[in-house]
């Protein structure tokens, strides 16, 4: 089988650049590609505030979910409390991961709220900096929320009660058989960018599936040591090319 690909977009709020996502979008639709969309319920981060709020951004995420978009809840107001990586382990930084279970349950309470008060249904989780911890999807499990968006497999798994979708890549390129979800931060795009996402988009899109299709793939299993391993593999190439990078 060859490789399958998701899209998702991070750091969705009212105040992102929706110069940018106006260009974006009509990509999506004219190829029928349907992303995860990572909404901020009460976003404070001040690097997420590219322009002013738009009025309508409830009614817009309404719209993208009843055209059979996912809909994650990213975290609560995106703003990181403490330097623990979580479960994931690429980030040393975190709105839940290291917080007591009672402080965990007062954030994603509010967050969900939010959701509820919006009239938005949560289909998956999207941890900020990829960083949360088991209390996290402990909590998260209990308020129905079952499927991560996250962790560096190559395949959808069950893995400490949820469904983990993987998401292992910022760019789209050419991967073996296996589930690939290519992560957006879109604010700041400028022309050379879009060009390349349409271009990639063009060029993937029949391959591109919905979360909603990779969920309901017939046989997905549980976590696994090669899982694990593979895992482990990922996370410290990323971190030497970050070396690499900053050298």
């Amino acid at each position: 089988m060859s490789a399958r690909y998701l899209v998702r977009f991070d750091d969705i709020c009212p105040t992102m650049d929706w110069r940018a996502w106006s260009r974006l979008e009509p990509v999506l639709q004219a190829h029928g590609v349907k992303p995860i969309m990572a909404v901020v319920p009460d976003n404070r981060d001040p690097h997420l505030v590219a322009g002013e709020a738009v009025p309508d951004f409830w009614a817009r995420v309404r719209a993208w979910q009843a055209q059979g978009w996912t809909i994650a809840l990213h975290g609560h107001q995106h703003l990181y409390t403490t330097r623990e990586a979580g479960l994931v382990g690429i980030n040393r930084r975190s709105e839940f991961a290291g917080l007591p279970e009672t402080t965990q349950r007062d954030k994603l309470q509010q967050a969900l709220a939010v959701f509820a008060r919006e009239g938005v249904r949560a289909d998956a989780w999207v941890a900020p900096a990829h960083a949360f911890d088991a209390v996290t999807l402990k909590l998260l499990l209990e308020a129905g929320v079952d499927v991560v968006s996250d962790g560096f497999y190559r395949r959808p798994l069950r893995h400490l009660g949820a469904l983990w979708v993987p998401q292992q890549l910022w760019r789209f390129r050419p991967m073996p058989a296996g589930l690939w979800t290519v992560c957006y931060h879109c604010n700041g795009f400028g022309d050379a960018q879009v060009e390349r996402f349409a271009g990639d988009i063009e060029r993937y899109a029949s391959r591109i599936v919905s979360l909603a299709e990779a969920c309901a793939a017939p046989r997905i299993g549980d976590h696994n040591g090669l899982d694990a391993a593979f895992a482990a593999a990922w996370r410290a190439a990323l971190r030497l090319k970050r070396l690499r990078a900053a050298a």
